[in-house]
């Protein structure tokens, strides 16, 4: 198939868009994604895209830099697919890479899609049928599966939220995965799109300033597949993650309360972002994280796995060997002996 390169420049810095000759003109969603050297699942996660029975699409896929076979994936996935764009440039992280893709996209409808996920075929049909029809809504997204190399971890989602209990729950936590949201372009740029000092819960920030202005709805329906990695952003970053999403939080609670936030002074209270938290800390974190998650799933051995991994790593505190506890005696037993004792204390 025949490409053509086009070498453009925005407050980012330069790019170059390499397109179909015959790119898919004019479609009804624009699907984005951003990928830095996922050469290891990203076939799986742009199959599931291509294969949805919702077709009029295009696909923008930006290479955020990768040094391993993501461009050789992209480029011969162009060859094959007309509905395929990609956004070659240096690394700039996925915040400034989703807004690049974003302002490039045609569409008002845009969907996201992590390189490393995968989404359900009925997934675009389904989300786009739901946000057309309710103009109120900002963003869409849906309950997913979260899921390793064991298998299904959980699923998520609350199906008692209704979309006033989504606003007033997405005050202390992220209610959806961030690459199973379908968003109006229009509302985006009313609200300035993802903040560029977010480099870590971009998406939080993003729904929080959405929500005052607009609708934010949950599908209860199972159409994403939410990958766990140690490689993962969630996961390898999952300390600083969360002190992003702290400071979204508080910025929130500026906004309800006077109209306004004080992001311009956290911007330049740490023009470099703020810093990352050590390696081996959010590696600890992470396997504390899955051993939560196959204790939900009653995968007792499992977690007694994960948890023995962060203990190696240096992690010491009660709550470790609550789960320990928790691994051999059963979840449920021990929050039955909890509740007992509760009850005794109470009387």
């Amino acid at each position: 198939m025949e490409l053509t390169r086009k070498k453009l420049s925005d407050e980012y810095g330069d790019f170059e868009i390499v397109k179909p000759h015959d790119f898919i003109r004019p479609p009804t969603v624009s699907v984005v994604m951003s990928v830095y050297n996922g050469e290891k699942y990203l076939r799986e996660s742009i199959d599931s895209i291509l294969n949805q029975s919702y077709k009029n699409f295009e696909f923008i896929i930006v290479n955020d830099g990768s040094n391993d076979r993501t461009p050789d994936i992209l480029f011969e996935y162009q060859n094959s697919d007309n509905r395929i764009l990609v956004v070659k440039q240096e690394n700039i992280g996925l915040t400034r890479s989703l807004n690049r893709a974003i302002k490039l996209a045609e569409c008002e409808y845009i969907a996201r899609q992590d390189a490393d996920d995968i989404s359900i075929p009925s997934r675009l049909e389904k989300q786009l049928d739901y946000i057309k029809n309710h103009p109120e809504v900002a963003v869409v997204g849906c309950f997913g599966d979260v899921f390793n190399v064991n298998g299904v971890l959980r699923t998520s989602g609350d199906p008692k939220f209704s979309r006033a209990g989504i606003k007033k729950h997405l005050a202390s936590k992220n209610l959806f995965m961030h690459g199973s949201a379908m968003m109006r372009k229009s509302y985006l740029a009313k609200v300035g799109y993802y903040r560029d000092f977010f480099r870590y819960s971009q998406d939080y920030d993003l729904w929080l300033r959405l929500s005052q202005h607009f609708d934010i709805a949950v599908l209860p329906e199972h159409l994403y597949r939410y990958r766990v990695t140690a490689e993962a952003i969630s996961v390898s970053q999952w300390l600083t993650q969360k002190q992003y999403a702290d400071i979204a939080r508080q910025l929130h609670a500026e906004r309800l309360a006077t109209g306004k936030d004080s992001y311009s002074t956290v911007v330049s209270s740490y023009p470099n972002g703020l810093p990352v938290c050590d390696d081996t800390a959010n590696k600890r974190y992470y396997h504390i994280y899955i051993a939560k998650e196959f204790l939900t799933a009653n995968k007792l051995n499992q977690a007694r796995s994960e948890l023995w991994k962060a203990w190696k790593l240096g992690y010491r505190s009660w709550g470790i060997f609550y789960l320990f506890l928790k691994t051999l005696l059963g979840a449920g037993l021990l929050d039955t002996c909890r509740k007992i004792k509760n009850l005794r204390f109470k009387v």
